[in-house]
């Protein structure tokens, strides 16, 4: 009978550590988050500037996490390391977002990063000053990005038949370098290349996608809009929800830090952006920063998968919607998510 009992007693003693073990073992997994990756961006405060903010002021740290960030030279290299799980998680623009959602990877939309709109821009040549000077002129511009679509808008919004235009595909150096030959009479692109084709090709704004500078009909705009976007692979978010809330609370704290902090922002990310700090601070003015999703955030990126598709340069038409996780970004910033 003390023999059972023992034997009981060893075997309820057994089955306690064992469970005990296991309870331990599941905690420990999912405390084990990743702490230490990087988080992609191309070089521009566009897209990088709270990420390079948060890793260069410490507010990754403060978050317990050791972020470097990792500038790519285009969205569709970004893209690429995406979807071939070398990068988990990176600050896009709207067509490469678009594309992947359409391309159906395994990626979620969870924040709207800054509205970019302010430093999309059609900039154009001495003489060149109303919309309907354009017709029979020559427009640079790379297509199936956003200056296609923001050009497209433009000529549609002033009434210009676009067809009365002649428009090159270029790259956005290439089209700096024309129009400083004279080559073209217009360019359709974003910063840096905006102010380069300012200040090394002669040219003006005619308008940017919040604002007409053209004589006359100076005013804020509304028909087209942009934004960068934080994009995540669903498997890393699965496996790393509290990581990705302390992404959100770095980049926060990066955000006010850049509102407040100007000159110091220019100056601090000069290194990375590989500009001066007075042309870097243009930029900050230009772009807002303001991480959210709202019904404009979802219905520009809806008007950009019809753009892609009617293009042709994505084959399916997504719900943007249906890609959009924004349960993190409630517990971080609820005011922010309004659609």
């Amino acid at each position: 009978m003390n023999l059972h009992r023992k034997k009981s007693h060893w075997l309820v003693g057994t089955l306690a550590v064992a469970f005990l073990a296991c309870t331990l073992g599941d905690s420990a997994s999912v405390r084990a988050e990743d702490t230490k990756f990087k988080i992609g961006s191309s070089r521009d405060l566009q897209l990088g500037a709270q990420l390079g903010i948060a890793m260069h002021k410490g507010f990754f740290k403060e978050e317990g996490l050791d972020i470097q960030v990792a500038y790519f030279t285009s969205g569709a290299e970004m893209t690429s390391a995406l979807a071939a799980g070398q990068l988990q998680l990176g600050s896009f623009g709207d067509f490469p977002t678009v594309n992947m959602i359409a391309g159906n990877l395994p990626v979620k939309i969870i924040t709207g990063v800054a509205e970019i709109s302010g430093t999309q821009q059609l900039v154009v040549a001495e003489g060149v000053n109303q919309p309907e000077d354009l017709k029979g002129k020559k427009v640079a511009l790379t297509v199936g990005s956003s200056a296609e679509s923001l050009f497209a808008a433009t000529l549609n919004h002033f009434g210009v038949p676009l067809d009365s235009v002649e428009v090159l595909n270029m790259s956005a150096p290439e089209q700096v370098a024309a129009m400083a030959r004279g080559d073209v009479d217009g360019i359709t692109v974003w910063q840096p290349y905006v102010l380069r084709a300012k200040t090394q090709a002669g040219g003006h704004a005619m308008i940017s996608a919040l604002q007409s500078f053209i004589p006359g009909k100076e005013g804020p705009l509304d028909y087209y809009a942009a934004y960068s976007v934080l994009v995540v692979r669903t498997e890393w978010l699965d496996e790393n929800p509290n990581t990705m809330l302390k992404v959100l609370r770095a980049m926060k704290k990066a955000q006010d830090y850049i509102n407040a902090n100007k000159d110091d922002t220019a100056k601090t990310m000069e290194k990375d952006m590989r500009a001066p700090a007075k042309d870097l601070r243009v930029f900050l003015d230009e772009n807002v920063y303001d991480m959210g999703i709202d019904a404009k955030f979802v219905r520009t990126l809806n008007k950009t998968v019809g753009f892609m598709h009617n293009v042709g340069k994505i084959k399916s038409k997504p719900s943007v919607e249906s890609f959009i996780d924004d349960s993190y970004l409630k517990q971080v910033l609820p005011d922010r998510v309004s659609y």
